[in-house]
């Protein structure tokens, strides 16, 4: 199965309503070497405002975001997708992916009226070379160099992790610069640290992972949370009767003799408190499997020893009562959040029916004057919010006066920041942040640079308010 690694350059850091403005991806065979590429960008959606931070960051001026000889945001995606459809079935790899570009590129097939689950499903699958080099960082310490930043916690941002390893990154913050980064720093897994590398490429299949933790009676899971590596010895007890690729895995360390006792409400408690006996794995989450022999000393329960490891296990395996208790306590403590208003936030409220499905497909088939029949035929009240926006922004002119008009003031409010629960930039937030980093510039291109989107951002405000009402 081939490789495709990619990597995207965004409007800003929220991946519910932020954008892609650059795609870029490589496609290789198992030995890193290149059989394709694809490197596109776009202008930026109407109601999108761009995060000055990330403008910066990212060179992008205000002149490329509007740029007419680029595709728009809908044209883009659909020859991403294209491409991708095209190399699968592959494992699709980033850098920091699965909490960033992944979900940024499920959220643009989402608002494009496709099915955003392109690269893990029909045969693919996808890995986080962050988490690999994290791992490393834990199994296989000589096999990459990783930056140290304040106080000596280990840095493993690409632009640090790849520099530090040998690659020229003339190109930071470019997606095809960083694309080839991430290359770089595979080759150097895969042949420093062969058997990170395999395990990663392994459970990149979530049966694979379903496997493992189900044929292991005691198996080490490793993660990262702020910048700091926790792993304990685990076995598994559970899997979530609501979703199938969640499974519920008991920290060894922790005696579960100690548990027995304990009634349903002290459980409860007792699991919120820190070591917590019990957590969540995700086999569709790549996760950091290995064999418990081959546990790093920071591992909790290595103490114990694997006799020990084993008894408990056992124990818990053949006590289905307490294994329940866990998992009922367990979820009781779960936070259920109100559903969101924005249409953006409601993409994991579901799947779309069959029928909403075979429209979306006509949807792309049909002209422009054809599609706004078949968005208000969709049932998914989701899918038409989406598709109203979607028509009004490539071909306003095909739309019913009314619902145009509804469009208009509702791109306006949403720019100024009008309504409840604005979790977006909006344009005042951006103009004060650009005022900040206007102060604090000396460099003449940088003040251009700033002045520049000043001037973009300004004039969608003059417009905006005049279409708020």
């Amino acid at each position: 199965m081939g490789l495709v690694f990619y990597d995207t350059e965004t409007t800003g850091t929220d991946t519910y309503f932020d954008q892609i403005l650059q795609f870029a991806a490589i496609k290789t065979d198992s030995d890193f070497n290149e059989i394709d590429r694809i490197n596109i960008r776009c202008r930026i959606l109407p109601h999108v405002v761009p995060a000055p931070g990330a403008m910066r960051v990212t060179g992008v001026g205000a002149s490329q975001l509007i740029d007419a000889a680029l595709p728009s945001h809908y044209a883009m995606v659909r020859m991403i997708r294209a491409k991708l459809i095209e190399w699968s079935p592959a494992i699709f790899v980033g850098y920091n992916s699965l909490t960033f570009d992944e979900r940024l590129i499920r959220q643009a097939l989402y608002k494009t009226l496709h099915n955003p689950y392109l690269t893990n499903t029909k045969g693919n699958s996808r890995s986080d070379v962050m988490r690999i080099a994290q791992a490393c960082s834990l199994f296989e310490p000589g096999a990459l160099k990783i930056p140290a930043g304040d106080g000596g916690r280990r840095v493993f941002k690409l632009e640090r992790v790849a520099p530090a390893n040998g690659f020229k990154h003339k190109n930071a913050h470019d997606a095809m610069g960083d694309v080839e980064a991430t290359i770089h720093v595979c080759r150097l897994i895969a042949e420093k640290a062969p058997d990170v590398w395999s395990a990663f490429m392994r459970f990149s299949q979530k049966a694979a992972v379903a496997d493992y933790i189900a044929d292991e009676t005691v198996f080490c899971v490793s993660d990262y949370f702020y910048g700091n590596p926790h792993s304990c010895l685990a076995t598994l007890i559970g899997q979530n009767g609501d979703n199938k690729n969640e499974w519920y895995i008991y920290d060894l360390s922790i005696d579960p003799e100690s548990l027995q006792p304990l009634s349903a409400a002290q459980l409860a408690v007792r699991l919120g408190r820190s070591p917590k006996p019990l957590r969540r794995l995700r086999s569709n989450g790549v996760p950091m499997l290995f064999p418990a022999e081959q546990a790093p000393d920071v591992c909790k329960g290595r103490e114990c020893g694997l006799d020990e490891l084993m008894r408990r296990a056992q124990m818990l395996k053949t006590d289905e009562a307490l294994c329940e208790r866990l998992i009922s306590a367990f979820e009781s403590t779960r936070a259920e959040y109100p559903p969101s208003p924005h249409v953006e936030r409601q993409i994991y409220d579901g799947f779309f029916a069959s029928d909403d499905e075979k429209l979306m497909e006509a949807f792309h088939e049909a002209e422009w004057p054809d599609r706004p029949a078949i968005v208000e035929a969709l049932q998914d009240p989701r899918l038409t919010a989406i598709g109203r926006q979607l028509i009004y922004v490539e071909r306003p002119d095909v739309l019913d006066d009314a619902i145009r008009q509804e469009c208009r003031i509702a791109m306006s409010r949403r720019l100024l920041g009008i309504g409840e629960d604005i979790d977006w930039m909006t344009l005042p937030e951006a103009l004060s942040e650009l005022e900040t980093m206007r102060e604090g510039a000396s460099e003449t291109e940088l003040v251009q640079f700033l002045r520049d989107h000043d001037l973009h951002l300004r004039r969608l405000l003059r417009e905006a308010r005049k279409h708020a009402a």
